[in-house]
């Protein structure tokens, strides 16, 4: 199975002060830890490290110096506001030993589906895996094109690889196909909130932030 590949520098310096210069540098902090070994600080490059994010790899092989690591993310930490990076945690694994994880679940077969008006909705977007490091896929497929109104799809009708120990209850529901009443039906609330609003109100809104500025 092949793995992102990232450079990271090992970080001697701590504290907010370092922190702060670190991104000015358009670098981030992260660590390695696990396989009972010393936790080990390192700095990545911004767009290295979004990149690796965004990549549909499961695996990411680290060089820090003349030593590779190969983790898997455990935690990504951005700032709630800007949404920049600001931290990764990053989990070493051994190839030969199960690891815990989750992947995408993804849909297909949407448009391959008899035409009977039901919406297609996705519950459940991340499975629970168990698995060794080389036998964790990108993505998991959920077929939906059988699927008719009023179905539903649970984790045992999954089609997981072999190797594979999935973490949930096999009945938990993955994908539903409902009838476009229900979606109105949930959206008939949030218009009749508007239709109440008294008339003027946006105006007395608009009013009061006058007042405020």
């Amino acid at each position: 199975m092949s793995s992102f590949k990232l450079n990271a520098e090992s970080r001697t310096t701590f504290g907010s002060n370092a922190v702060k210069k670190m991104r000015r540098d358009k670098m981030i902090p992260a660590q390695i830890y696990g396989q009972g070994k010393p936790n080990l600080h390192i700095a990545i490059t911004v767009g290295d490290a979004e990149r690796a994010i965004q990549s549909k790899e499961p695996l990411y092989e680290i060089t820090v110096g003349s030593e590779k690591r190969t983790v898997l993310v455990k935690e990504v930490q951005r700032d709630p506001i800007k949404g920049s990076l600001q931290h990764i945690d990053f989990y070493e694994v051994a190839m030969d030993r199960p690891v815990d994880t989750r992947v995408a679940l993804v849909l297909t077969g949407e448009g391959e589906r008899e035409s009977d008006g039901g919406i297609v909705n996705l519950v459940m977007r991340e499975l629970a895996i168990s698995c060794l490091p080389n036998q964790i896929p990108e993505s998991i497929v959920v077929d939906v094109s059988k699927l008719a109104l009023g179905d539903t799809l649970l984790v045992k009708d999954l089609e997981i690889p072999e190797g594979i120990t999935v973490n949930h209850d096999p009945e938990e529901v993955v994908v539903t196909v409902n009838a476009p009443r229900a979606a109105a039906e949930a959206a008939e609330p949030a218009e009749e909130a508007e239709e109440a609003a008294p008339e003027g109100a946006p105006e007395a809104a608009e009013q009061a932030a006058d007042g405020e500025a």
